[in-house]
């Protein structure tokens, strides 16, 4: 492998690192605001708080309908709350 591909890769983890930080940052942020506890929206969200700890830590990385979810809950948080009850 290239010099400029293996530069170029660590450029793109370094990315999906960031994002995946900023989402769990956004999700703990959000969580906070509306003042529901990670059981309480791991709950709604149909996961393990363990799950959603690892999310909110940047540990793990939600899958693609996850990340739908959670980014529709960070757009609108009361919608998806009141909408999965």
């Amino acid at each position: 492998m290239h010099l400029l591909q293996l530069s170029h890769n660590h450029v793109n983890h370094d990315l999906d690192q960031n994002s995946c930080l900023d989402l769990a940052q956004q999700i703990v942020k959000v969580r906070q605001t509306m003042n529901i506890s990670q059981t309480e929206l791991a709950a709604k969200l149909c996961i393990s708080a363990r799950t959603l700890e690892s999310w909110e830590r940047g540990v793990r990385q939600p899958s693609s309908s996850a990340q739908a979810l959670i980014r529709l809950f960070i757009k609108s948080p009361q919608f998806v709350l009141e909408s999965l009850a």
